[in-house]
């Protein structure tokens, strides 16, 4: 027995005792009987508690597995903090006013009671089984994939029949006699993760994102109390998830269903970890109840539907989407960068009664997620989640990016005990750190850099790995795992042990990652600082670059492993292609330049023009001078293949003609004269745009060369003249403090006309528009299948497709939805697609840059 914690018998007296100081919030009632006779209490908890049935509620079962103590401590730490904050805190008066919770706060009495007093390590419930052993896996034991099972001594024995074990009767029967519960979390432990339901389909549920931003925003509220990070994970089915939960049955009953799977261990060290634990859980509770209102199944508001991304920009992405007309109605727009973020304020970009919204100020090349509700500002209540919009945004003008996957021969890991480390590549998963019976294991991952120029300038790159399962994490707060770039000359075999541990290293990227920042289901980016850039730059010219992943490498008390499982894409162990490790680069390659010296240059006075001369200021009346200049712009490169990603005119002053300080002078591009050149022309020009910035006389004497630089405006209002078989016109004009200035001027160019003003153009070679569309796409059947193939295009800067699959909208990028394929053949499988669902197919066709093509898609199943 251990004495920190709770029995069940002390649980049962606290709600009691609860119910009698708080007879209009709490309610207590037996629903069931164990085998060995104790009662199965259930708590309801609400303002007016008679009026329970009323009101939307999320329902909460701990400690199902007897031996998984946090549920039945976090209930009722989660009720004295309810008890002792209603008095005064206005979120949750608000909350309880209109949201009841259940709590079964043990769902296994017996095994919990047997787990304190007999044998820790006891997860099911007390049945007599036939051959005299005990026990039933509670959590196997609820209808929806049930799956028989005559093994008694098995830890997930099922028992004879869905719902034969009293508990799981008892759980079933309060469920379907209470329509009014919208939300169900289910809390386990370990693994710090939340697993959402699942429908046992290969294909995303219309509430799939509703389900992981509950478990989103749950894991902020975690983070934010302890910095502790909570990964989210699905899982894959149907062979790797359990059968016959209580989960996937509340979820058959319309239900948003998590299961919470808290800590390090079974039973943590109450002191240091589970108190910690219970008290980062609280706020995600709040946060759970709080959405409980938003998915009540009567009155309820509709999904926003064709939630799309209509522009894709290198700094900006435009929104929109469709819902019926209602003056009540608003909408709230949230943007993440990660693919399972949350939905809180502080990630809220707007809140508008339009139907389109343009996200700006981002940065280029840079995957965004967005997500988006419908509000109801009479009755306070919001809409689930619509399908999520998935963008990557262009690469700035003058740059590339690329995304490159490992091959699988370059994938996998090395441990110190294992024995067969070359069959770790490309077939299994990447364990990293270290448990006794594998020793100390290191992660190897390598990428060819062929498709990168060799002179290629890195401006930033990142490289990132998907945790696939932390349960072997069994240590917070200790250890941490890191990425590095070896040197692969140092390297004789890649599935030698000795050889990746010995390996000289060339730097290690961005910051290691702690224990308590592992989270399961949640890719983990590795930044590269500028240092790190130049050593991936220096492994352009090897053309491959192999990086190293380690974690600790040593074990403390009383811990059998601190091994992380990341996964490789590759292998029957793996998600796939989508979760294969990724490094991300953008570059841009060493510009060319062109100087193009003026073609004309002139004065215009108020009298007079003056050829081969050039000087702005004031005359003798004080009537302005304008200085004058063109340049032809028809031997610029082939522009639709060309980014000029700088331009500036440099002038030299030859004579300054002031004795006060006072003028400024600035250059503009303006509209082409038509006709014949006159003051008032040149008086009343057309300005397009000001050059840079103006100049003083005292900054023109303290150097007379000036340069004046174009913004990006002026850059593109240019091009489009030489598009037009127009030169550019350029007037330098001055502009005085003063009221009146006479008899100042500076001329801009020598007598001789040797230095005559340039306009340089930094460029360099990139195709501006993607490759044609793929034609013919189609799709069949093959061996149980579904088949995509296509024709390419003929198209010189064809390069390959991405094919991307959505159940719910035509894709409308590359990465807005699950990836099937990236390369340059012209076919494809859908895996793990199921054969019967309603689904879109889209095909994008992509250059070197990458510019992506409008998609081809096809529908199936209609």
């Amino acid at each position: 027995m251990r004495q920190q914690y709770s029995s069940y018998d002390e649980c049962i007296n606290f709600f009691n005792s609860a119910q009698k100081r708080h007879p209009n919030l709490v309610k207590v009632e037996t629903i069931g009987q164990t085998w060995e006779s104790r009662d199965i209490i259930a708590v309801s908890i609400t303002k007016n508690v008679e009026a329970h049935l009323k009101k939307p509620a999320l329902f909460y079962t701990g400690t199902i597995h007897a031996r998984e103590w946090i549920g039945i401590e976090l209930s009722l730490a989660f009720a004295k903090y309810i008890l002792e904050h209603i008095d005064y805190e206005p979120q949750l008066n608000k909350i309880l006013d209109n949201t009841t919770l259940y709590m079964v706060p043990c769902a296994n009495p017996d095994g919990f009671e047997y787990s304190r007093n007999h044998f820790s390590f006891w997860r099911k419930n007390r049945r007599k089984n036939p051959d005299g052993s005990y026990g039933v896996d509670l959590n196997r034991n609820f209808s929806v994939g049930f799956t028989p099972n005559k093994n008694y001594t098995s830890n997930v024995y099922s028992g004879p029949e869905p719902f034969s074990e009293p508990e799981t009767a008892a759980i079933r029967d309060f469920i379907l006699e209470r329509k009014n519960i919208t939300i169900a979390l289910d809390y386990h432990s370990q693994g710090n993760v939340f697993f959402p339901a699942h429908n046992f389909i290969h294909e995303d549920a219309e509430d799939a994102v509703d389900l992981n931003l509950l478990a989103g925003n749950m894991a902020e509220e975690i983070r934010k109390e302890s910095s502790r990070e909570y990964g989210i994970h699905m899982g894959k089915p149907p062979v790797h998830l359990i059968s016959g939960s209580g989960r996937e049955f509340y979820y058959s009953q319309g239900i948003l269903s998590l299961v919470a799977e808290v800590g390090t261990r079974n039973i943590s060290d109450y002191i240091e970890n589970m108190s910690e634990n219970i008290q980062e859980n609280i706020p995600a509770l709040i946060m759970a109840l709080s959405e409980v209102n938003n998915y009540k199944k009567e009155n309820n508001l509709q999904r926003v539907e064709n939630f799309v991304a209509t522009g894709i920009g290198a700094k900006e992405v435009e929104l929109s989407w469709e819902y019926i007309e209602d003056e009540t109605i608003y909408f709230e727009i949230y943007r993440s960068t990660k693919l399972k973020g949350f939905a809180q304020a502080s990630n809220r970009i707007a809140m508008t009664k339009m139907k389109s919204f343009t996200d700006s100020n981002l940065k280029s090349s840079t995957n965004y997620y967005y997500y988006i509700r419908a509000v109801c500002k009479d009755k306070s209540i919001k809409s689930p989640y619509a399908q999520l919009v998935a963008v990557r945004t262009k690469p700035a003008e003058n740059m590339f990016s690329k995304i490159l996957y490992p091959i699988a021969s370059k994938i996998g890991y090395v441990g110190e005990k294992t024995q067969k480390n070359k069959d770790h590549f490309g077939n299994n998963s990447l364990f990293v750190g270290i448990s006794e019976q594998k020793g100390e294991c290191y992660g190897v991952c390598g990428f060819s850099l062929m498709t990168i120029p060799e002179n290629a300038i890195i401006t930033a790159a990142k490289i990132s790995f998907y945790p696939m399962n932390r349960v072997a994490v069994q240590v917070e707060r200790y250890g941490q795992w890191r990425v590095g770039q070896m040197d692969e000359r140092t390297i004789d075999k890649i599935d030698s042990f000795d050889d990746i541990k010995n390996a000289k290293m060339l730097s290690y990227i961005d910051r290691p990652t702690s224990s308590h920042q592992l989270a399961q289901g949640i890719w983990r980016e590795y930044q590269f600082a500028e240092q790190e850039i130049k050593v991936l730059e220096k492994a352009l010219k090897r053309r491959e670059a192999y990086f190293r992943m380690q974690g600790p490498t040593s074990l403390p008390l009383d811990r059998s492993s601190q091994l992380m499982q990341w996964d490789i894409g590759y292998g029957k162990f793996s998600g796939g292609l989508t979760y294969r490790p990724k490094l991300d680069i953008s570059y841009t390659i060493h510009e060319a330049k062109l100087d193009i010296q003026s073609s004309y240059e002139f004065t215009v006075n108020h009298d007079n023009i003056k050829d081969n001369a050039l000087k702005s200021g004031y005359d003798a009346s004080g009537n302005l001078k304008y200085a004058c200049i063109e340049f032809d712009l028809l031997n610029l490169p082939d522009m639709e293949n060309t980014v000029v990603s700088d331009a500036y005119i440099d002038l030299q002053a030859y004579q300054v003609n002031a004795k006060e300080n006072n003028l400024r002078f600035h250059i503009e591009l303006v509209e082409p004269i038509t006709g014949e050149i006159t003051y008032e022309k040149i008086k009343n020009r057309n300005i397009i745009e000001r050059i840079g910035y103006d100049v003083s006389i005292t900054e023109i004497k303290r150097s007379s060369k000036q340069r004046f630089v174009f913004d990006t405006y002026a850059i593109q209002e240019m091009l489009e003249l030489a598009k037009e078989k127009k030169k550019a016109f350029f007037v330098i004009s001055a502009s005085s403090e003063t009221e009146m200035s006479k008899n100042a001027d500076v001329n801009w160019i020598d007598n001789k006309k040797i230095d005559k003003p340039v306009l340089t153009l930094d460029y360099i070679r990139k195709r501006k528009n993607p490759p044609k569309q793929v034609e013919n796409l189609r799709a069949s059947m093959e061996n149980g299948i579904i088949k995509l193939q296509w024709e390419s295009p003929e198209d010189d800067g064809y390069r390959g497709v991405i094919v991307v699959k959505n159940r719910f909208k035509v894709p409308c990028s590359p990465y807005d939805g699950q990836k099937l394929y990236g390369g340059s053949d012209n076919y494809t499988y859908d895996n793990f697609g199921d054969l019967n669902v309603h689904k879109y197919y889209a095909v994008f066709s992509y250059d070197d840059v990458p510019n992506f093509s409008e998609p081809v898609y096809i529908e199936v199943n209609s």
